[in-house]
């Protein structure tokens, strides 16, 4: 029998209060076992910090975790420091 690969996709969140609702929604669902967590990356770098931040924290975690890039406002090497970071 095949299995059922599937990921969860979040936004960064923007206060300490959306930090802590992520985490622990974060961690109920972890128990069904996503291939990776997915975080968004706004354009512009709207939300690069707490992309940056939210990834992160899934990796030392202990999960997989593919943050969303844009390329959009954001020059090449911010892209490349970014990369070597994750």
């Amino acid at each position: 029998m095949s299995q059922n690969l599937f990921s969860i996709e979040f936004f960064p969140p923007k206060t300490q209060e959306g930090v802590e609702k992520l985490r622990a929604t974060r961690a109920k669902l972890a128990a069904l076992q996503p291939s990776y967590f997915s975080v968004m990356f706004g354009a512009g770098g709207s939300t690069q910090q707490g992309t940056r931040d939210t990834v992160l924290e899934i990796k030392r975690e202990g999960h997989d975790a593919a943050p969303h890039l844009s390329c959009l406002g954001t020059s090449r090497e911010t892209l490349r420091e970014l990369l070597q970071e994750y």
